[in-house]
């Protein structure tokens, strides 16, 4: 249905463009998206500090992306006060056949790319619809700067940058959102979720904890929070890492992943490849076992003294000496014992040298992504040495970091009050965000809200063998649908099901278990393929 005002605006639209009746008109659907162009949005209805909001382009995108057979594609820019600051770059997508519903979405890294908000959730099976599909408005944004890489953490020098990124830019993003979706719509959303993934996982936890009011539900993978902590505790053992000759190269990686498999597949059940059973393999597995006969290197065949007292620092959880928001003290484990995704970026890298910055795949991941805080944010110089940082040397600055970038709160009540629902999900060997600290954050739920009351808004399930989107099962599932069944309609989730979307799965399936269990294959089952012969244990 086309609105009286945006109907007035409409032919405002077309005399200014001169489109004479000669000329192929739009249709009013395109009129309608058209209409939508050189909008401001005032800073009154920005709940955070902002000039204004514009649209730069509003476009009719035909074709079976959205409900309704297309949507109005729409490009904006929400202007800083700082001018030197960037501005948050935002794309929303309105199906024409609305649902009446809006979900967020969440970026990844440090961010700096423009979030299109087409595809589907975090891991949503190919088999499900998109929310746009479904007819979502969605909606994302670049969170206030723009770089071709994740990585980039240059924006961190100005202060207004810093504070998008640590937040801020999640609100403004999503009033400019409703300001937009009324205008063309005539009506507010009925309901509105986040969801997110790595980074965009953290910005969906700032999203419910310091904005609870705007969310109904949450979908949370994979956070890459506490943030600051994160970064520290990478800083920590990079710096351990490549000391004394500790430094693993590929082929020792493969000899312990290939050790602990050996020593912990068996544990759940059945031998597929997936350790599920961590809690056993905790207490199998003995490194020392590797140990070379002289305590020194030997070659790809051992571990040295030096190698194996560094990836039992990895295993330990490390302690901020330095205070961090809410009174977190630090960070969780590694899962380096577990069968930790130690290939790729996030590895121990192909290098035994550190470069300035860290580089990429040839140094230890961790290092990587630590750098840009602690150069830029923390210590704000371009030119700094991250492998010489001392934390209680900028204590004061760490503090005010963590305060703005943080969702450290355990509190959740004010987004469990008003029926708000979260589902989390973290896979057992991410080596960008270990699942340990995931772990220790849905403890601090449970201790501050009580056992009942948090499994009565919050599911946390673990999903074995799933890394930060790699590892030996490739998670694919629904759980938006299992969000709205909860939110909507009040059934909250039971039997859900994660597929293996890696080359290598070939389809198999698995329960989803609620964390602190995990799927263990049922005596005399003949098919691990299929998730009824697997049971939730503890």
């Amino acid at each position: 249905m086309r609105l009286w005002h945006l109907t007035i605006a409409n032919a405002a639209f077309l005399l200014s463009a001169g489109i004479s009746a000669a000329q192929d008109m739009p249709t009013p659907e395109e009129a309608h998206c058209m209409a939508l162009r050189g909008m401001l949005i005032s800073p009154e209805k920005i709940g955070e500090p902002a000039r204004r909001g514009v649209v730069y382009s509003a476009d009719l995108v035909k074709g079976e992306q959205a409900a309704g057979g297309g949507f109005c594609k729409v490009l904006g820019g929400i202007e800083p006060i700082d001018p030197k600051a960037p501005n948050i770059n935002f794309q929303i997508n309105l199906p024409l056949a609305w649902n009446d519903k809006i979900i967020q979405y969440g970026g990844g890294g440090y961010d700096g790319t423009l979030i299109e908000a087409v595809k589907n959730v975090s891991f949503g099976s190919d088999a499900v619809k998109t929310p746009l599909q479904r007819g979502y408005v969605t909606f994302g944004s670049d969170s206030g700067h723009q770089s071709p890489s994740v990585l980039d953490g240059k924006f961190l020098l100005n202060d207004e940058a810093l504070a998008n990124f640590g937040g801020l830019q999640i609100k403004k993003t999503h009033d400019v959102t409703m300001a937009v979706v009324e205008g063309y719509y005539g009506r507010k959303p009925q309901k509105s979720y986040v969801q997110g993934n790595s980074q965009g996982g953290h910005e969906s936890l700032i999203a419910i904890q310091r904005w609870p009011a705007d969310y109904d539900g949450a979908i949370v993978t994979h956070p890459a929070n506490p943030f600051s902590a994160l970064q520290l505790s990478g800083n920590y053992l990079a710096k351990a890492f490549y000391k004394n000759g500790a430094y693993l190269s590929p082929a020792k990686v493969e000899l312990l992943n290939t050790a602990v498999t050996k020593a912990c597949d068996k544990l759940d059940g059945v031998e597929d490849g997936l350790i599920s059973n961590t809690a056993a393999c905790d207490a199998t597995f003995k490194v020392e076992d590797l140990r070379c006969t002289s305590g020194e290197d030997e070659g790809n065949t051992c571990l040295s003294d030096a190698q194996i007292a560094v990836l039992k620092t990895i295993n330990t959880p490390y302690k901020s000496p330095v205070r961090l928001e809410d009174g977190v003290d630090g960070f969780a484990r590694w899962p380096i014992f577990q069968g930790g995704d130690l290939y790729g970026l996030w590895g121990f890298g192909s290098s035994p040298d550190v470069t300035t910055p860290p580089t990429p795949f040839a140094n230890f991941g961790l290092a990587v992504l630590a750098d840009p805080m602690i150069r830029y944010a923390v210590v704000r110089d371009p030119k700094f040495d991250t492998m010489t940082f001392d934390p209680t040397k900028y204590a004061k600055r760490v503090a005010q970091v963590s305060r703005l970038i943080d969702a450290n709160s355990a509190d959740l009540s004010a987004f469990e009050k008003r029926g708000g629902k979260m589902l989390l999900m973290h896979g057992t060997i991410d080596f960008a965000i270990s699942p340990y600290n995931t772990v220790a954050y849905y403890e601090r739920v449970v201790k501050t809200m009580g056992a009942e009351n948090t499994h009565s808004f919050l599911r946390f399930y673990l999903v074995p063998g799933f890394g930060h989107g790699s590892g030996k099962f490739i998670a694919a599932w629904d759980p938006l649908t299992a969000l709205e069944n909860w939110v909507e309609k009040g059934k909250a989730p039971e039997n859900l099901i994660v597929s293996d979307a890696g080359k290598d799965g070939a389809g198999r399936t698995r329960p989803m278990c609620e964390y602190p269990s995990y799927p263990k294959y049922k005596s005399g089952a003949t098919d691990p393929s299929k998730p009824e012969n697997f049971e939730c244990a503890k």
